[in-house]
């Protein structure tokens, strides 16, 4: 049975900025925009959604999340992960290989984790392939689980998972040449694994430092620039596609922004937390905001804010990485779990603090929607309000606000650093293929209609 519905009166963000436009959507695609209202949504004779007083966007693609699942479904789950990026406008993520467990490093791994989360996700999903300092040997092996994945994820440092041992700097050079024979995308974690160790054996062994500030200097940003140094000239060589993760400061992105220029085939991400909170915020709150790489100063967060306005970072993810409260309530930070829960609020906090600092949301929209789907090759069906693709829709107000009580937290284990803060935006609704899956009046639809997105061939 074929199914036609419009989103009508609201303001469309399109490849020209945001225009009034109604949406015609048939069969989940988009089929087209027009400036003003057809005939029969005039006179109410076809099934809608009325936007008025909202911006309407693409769904935004949230590209590096951790979902557990399987194995670890205490620390989150894709049907309660799923379920929190849904509430705040995200219809598609792209789910790690590691934290699950098993780790998806094989294909038996990758095959059981498929069929595992078939019907259990509320928003479309991909997934990342893991190269490992094991797994780099077994290229056959690799070879066969490229055709099921978005691309793949390397770290250059310890991951502080068991069974995802980090590449050595030789085996990272295999993994370049791996993934460049497949024309896969490599993400890295890029912290220099030699320098964080002899710093943090160091810093653990002072006696009478505050071990917050000691946790920060254990991890300097020189050991982000030697590993994406090291990294970019690899690239280089072999002629591979790299993604950087989590990057935290101002100069790296401007050492990645050199490599491009260069030719560098290059892409560099960063998360919400790097643009809102800085290390004072660290060192008052403790483990609720251990991450790796760790926070870094607000004059850092400054220089982040000013690479986005010059169009030097290509995606922010929300790098959502949950842990049971227990591990963050530990007496020590070197104990505590490092991973920020964030995924429903990424988009509600960045549109925000865009907002205070009058930066054009056009300007920063395109970080968690067209740009993600043109790197990872779905933009044949993601990431653009344009006629053809998934009708994939965000209904924004900017007339009303939110509040992340705790609550209103959706993933399982209801603790996050934007805990009390106050967005003044709302998402109202989101739009999965056409249909909606979360209204903020109503709540989060109970079907679970997610697909799992096919990566290009």
């Amino acid at each position: 049975m074929k199914t036609e519905v419009w989103v009508k009166n609201g303001y469309v963000f399109t490849e020209d900025g945001f225009r009034y436009a109604c949406i015609k959507i048939k069969d989940g695609k988009i089929e087209a925009l027009y400036e003003s209202e057809p005939e029969p949504l005039k006179e109410n004779k076809v099934n809608s959604i009325d936007a008025s007083g909202c911006l309407v966007v693409p769904g935004f693609i949230d590209a590096h999340v951790h979902f557990n699942d399987p194995g670890r479904t205490d620390w989150e789950g894709i049907e309660t992960g799923s379920r929190a990026a849904a509430i705040g406008g995200t219809t598609t993520i792209f789910d790690m290989p590691l934290n699950c467990s098993p780790s998806v490093t094989t294909v038996k791994n990758l095959h059981n984790k498929t069929e595992y989360l078939t019907s259990k996700s509320y928003i479309d999903y991909a997934l990342w392939g893991g190269m490992t300092g094991n797994s780099v040997r077994q290229q056959e092996e690799l070879t066969q689980m490229s055709e099921g994945i978005i691309g793949w994820k390397a770290f250059m440092s310890e991951s502080g998972i068991d069974d995802f041992p980090f590449v050595s700097p030789n085996q990272l050079k295999q993994a370049m040449k791996i993934a460049a024979q497949q024309n896969k995308i490599l993400a890295l974690h890029a912290e220099w694994e030699e320098e964080i160790q002899t710093l943090t054996t160091f810093y653990k062994n002072q006696t009478g430092l505050n071990e917050r500030k000691a946790f920060l200097a254990s991890r300097p940003i020189s050991a982000e620039e030697q590993a994406v140094s090291y990294a970019l000239e690899a690239a280089a060589k072999y002629g591979t596609f790299v993604h950087f993760v989590h990057i935290s400061s101002e100069r790296v992105v401007k050492l990645i922004q050199q490599a491009k220029k260069s030719g560098i085939n290059v892409t560099v991400e960063t998360c919400p937390h790097y643009l809102l909170f800085d290390e004072e915020d660290f060192l008052k709150a403790g483990a609720i905001l251990k991450c790796a790489p760790p926070l870094r100063s607000r004059e850092e967060v400054e220089g982040l804010w000013e690479c986005i306005s010059n169009g030097w970072i290509d995606t922010i993810g929300s790098d959502h990485s949950p842990c049971l409260y227990s591990m963050k309530n530990t007496d020590s930070i070197w104990e505590a779990w490092g991973g920020i829960q964030g995924v429903q609020f990424t988009w509600l906090s960045l549109l925000d603090e865009a907002l205070k600092r009058k930066i054009p949301l056009k300007n920063i929209l395109s970080l968690g929607t067209a740009n993600v789907a043109d790197i990872f090759g779905i933009s044949g069906r993601k990431g653009r309000i344009q006629p053809g693709l998934d009708a994939d829709l965000a209904l924004i107000s900017l007339d009303e606000t939110t509040i992340a009580d705790q609550q209103s937290i959706a993933f399982r284990n209801q603790y996050s650093p934007y805990e009390n803060r106050k967005f003044l935006l709302r998402v109202k609704k989101t739009i999965l293929r056409g249909k909606v899956i979360y209204d903020d009046q109503t709540g989060v639809t109970p079907e679970k209609d997610g697909q799992y997105i096919q990566p290009r061939k």
